[in-house]
């Protein structure tokens, strides 16, 4: 942005018509939260016009769409005349820009809204209808922002309160949480589905409200405006809530409701209130970010601290799980879900095991520039992304899976935080829990596919858990002077010659071979699966026992890569010979 752009005098007009368009498309929003509530979708059977005229009669449900569509079309009008004007007035061309894209998402928000009734309100167009909406609110918000006293002045913490730093992105993932929210919104109203997620969703919500009050606080010298954005907020959201709330009894418990208007009028004011909610936390992250760069490297430390790598394993071996517990038709939209769940509780794990080991990562030279010990990121950044994280996979697994898919996940974050983590510091013993933990994501995925515990859950688990053995013990080895400054209780570190590390490795890859064969004999697979399996674990034991020979980083590093190839590798083998591939 030039300076020319922040010390030119505007002109008041594109404040006020941007403002007059904001409220526009926020009473629209209403009107279109009315057509919904009183089922009038298709009381009009043409588009544009209606019944063939312009004016019909406006009585039931007739009153509600067409005067939706002139509301419609009144913002459209509206939105032209800004463009005039913007073209006139604003010096800014990237405004103008934003302006003409508002024109076109008015237009495609038209094409959208008549393709509602010429299809029969089908669900896919009618959810993007909705999502355009708040789209284009946004859009207008922004606008109002863009043109305002406020975003031309200087914030006194626009030079980069370094203990404020942090606000902007958290504004910004508010942002992205109530829009989500507004989406799985749409999907209530025109589905039935996903109410639990929305529910769940609002939970997010609260703790990011809360997580922005905290960066403001922290921030002395923080925008007073800012402040008074955030309590609207939150002022807002406590009215979104209760409206929500009503709305929900009035549908579980309609009897304690005498007139019939009360429940439209209350899911009408739900989908307005979060517009609105929508929008100030439009307001709150743009300006926010007014006068800070763009700190990419502060997303790279936050999906740092998600330990990706891990992660995704999590994901893949509870993939694995879902496939093999299906067995026959796979539902992709539960596949989904699984997937979606297990990464924010895995996410979530690892960053709070960060936080808890971030004076162990700090003595460690493998790990001493994560972003917590080296201070890119506070201990509080990440203390609410990992609870969100996590609390947001449990609930999600809970509401959009089953009960016992989320009780497992909840089991496998609570044994790799409160006990795995704790006990390194402690005794050896702890990469016993360790695998117990990691043995878990893919019987995450076979309940997720049957709703049950059977025998082949535990089959897999028992692969899982075997395989961490050699796998962690062979890395372990390569960086036991690392753990041992750390004082950490690998065995590897707490016995450094190597001969019950070794011993491990090969007792636990004798088992793992074992373990792996019983697919076949439970009917899981079939003798391709075994072969493979066979000889695969004959290899792996191979190099262990060679490593037990002679304690050397160089047979260690072997072991370490052929466990990284072996896992991934048999259970692709194994679902493709259980799903009749191979």
């Amino acid at each position: 942005m030039s300076m020319s752009e922040t010390s030119a005098v505007p002109s008041p007009w594109p404040h006020r018509l941007a403002w007059v368009l904001a409220a526009a498309t926020l009473a629209l929003v209403f009107i279109g939260g009315l057509v919904t509530s009183t089922h009038s979708g298709l009381t009009v059977p043409d588009w544009p016009l209606s019944y063939g005229r312009l004016l019909p009669p406006m009585i039931g449900g007739i009153l509600f769409e067409h005067g939706h569509r002139l509301a419609a079309a009144s913002v459209g009008l509206l939105t032209i005349v800004l463009n005039l004007v913007f073209w006139k007035t604003e010096s800014r061309a990237w405004v103008r820009r934003a302006a003409i894209g508002a024109l076109g998402l008015v237009v495609l928000q038209g094409v959208f809204g008549g393709l509602t009734v010429l299809l029969r309100l089908p669900k896919a167009v009618s959810i993007t209808h909705a999502c355009l909406a708040q789209t284009f609110f946004c859009l207008s918000v922004a606008l109002v922002v863009w043109t305002s006293r406020a975003w031309k002045e200087r914030f006194p913490s626009a030079g980069g309160d370094p203990v404020n730093v942090a606000l902007p992105h958290v504004a910004l993932l508010l942002f992205l949480t109530l829009y989500a929210q507004l989406v799985l919104g749409a999907l209530v109203r025109h589905t039935g589905h996903a109410a639990g997620l929305h529910i769940a969703n609002a939970v997010l919500i609260f703790l990011g409200l809360g997580w922005v009050f905290r960066r403001l606080a922290l921030g002395d010298e923080t925008d007073p405006r800012l402040w008074r954005l955030a309590s609207a907020l939150a002022l807002v959201y406590v009215v979104q809530v209760v409206l929500g709330t009503l709305t929900l009894l009035s549908l579980l418990v309609p009897q304690w409701i005498s007139s019939p208007v009360r429940p439209v009028l209350l899911a009408t004011g739900h989908v307005m209130t979060g517009a609105l909610l929508l929008g100030l936390s439009a307001a709150l992250t743009l300006l926010s970010w007014r006068g800070r760069p763009v700190a990419f490297g502060r997303f790279r430390d936050y999906v740092t601290l998600t330990k990706p790598g891990i992660s995704l394993m999590a994901a893949v071996t509870a993939l694995a799980g879902f496939f093999l517990g299906s067995g026959g038709a796979v539902g992709p939209a539960r596949l989904l879900h699984t997937v979606v769940g297990t990464l924010l509780v895995s996410g979530g794990a690892c960053a709070l095991n960060m936080l808890l080991e971030r004076d162990v990562d700090a003595r460690m030279h493998r790990t001493e520039n994560r972003p917590l010990p080296a201070r890119r990121l506070n201990a509080g950044e990440a203390l609410f992304l990992g609870s969100l994280l996590a609390l947001a996979g449990v609930l999600y697994l809970a509401a959009a899976v089953n009960v016992l898919t989320a009780v497992i996940a909840g089991l496998t974050l609570c044994v790799y935080l409160y006990v795995y983590t704790p006990l390194k510091k402690i005794s050896a013993l702890n990469t016993l829990f360790g695998a117990v933990a990691g043995a878990l994501p893919p019987v995450i995925g076979w309940t997720a596919a049957v709703g049950r515990l059977d025998p082949g859950a535990w089959v897999l688990f028992a692969i899982l858990f075997f395989w961490q053995y050699p796998h962690f013990f062979s890395l372990a080895w390569l960086y036991r002077a690392d753990y041992a400054r750390a004082g950490l209780a690998m065995l590897p570190a707490v016995e450094p010659d190597g001969e019950t590390t070794a011993r491990h490795m090969v007792v636990t890859t004798l088992a793992l071979t074992s373990v792996s064969l019983l697919p076949t004999f439970l009917g899981l697979a079939g003798t391709i699966y075994f072969a493979a399996a066979f000889l695969m674990g004959l290899g792996l034991l191979a190099l262990s026992f060679v490593f037990f020979r002679q304690h050397t980083d160089l047979r260690a590093r072997r072991v370490f890569l052929a466990s990284v190839l072996y896992l991934p590798l048999l259970l692709l083998i194994l679902v493709l010979d259980r799903r009749g591939t191979l």
